[in-house]
């Protein structure tokens, strides 16, 4: 399955369910005229949300084979720093089994 459909699996998942919320974050860059507009943080996860405690919720969505970028660990460390939760998840068990303590 590739990171796309995973995280779409991920969303329909979790992002409906009333005990927490879930969304897309997306980093990129557009041009706008003669001006460049960036957004998001670099390496910031690929879905971020609220868990039902206040946490920050962050899920960093990979293909079985795929690997967190220098900024992507970066970014996880920073989360964990100020009690975040990050997850690396590889498929929707993965997020399950991460959860299971907050949900």
């Amino acid at each position: 399955m590739s990171e796309k459909q995973t995280q779409n699996e991920i969303l329909r998942m979790f992002g409906t369910t009333p005990r927490l919320r879930l969304w897309r974050a997306n980093v990129g860059a557009v041009r706008i005229g003669n001006r460049v507009v960036r957004f998001g943080i670099p390496g910031q996860a690929d879905l971020t949300g609220i868990l039902p405690n206040g946490k920050r919720l962050e899920i960093e969505v990979k293909s079985p084979t795929g690997r967190q970028t220098p900024s992507q660990r970066a970014f996880e460390a920073m989360i964990e720093k100020f009690n975040g939760v990050y997850v690396l998840a590889r498929s929707t068990d993965d997020v399950r089994r991460a959860l299971e303590k907050y949900l």
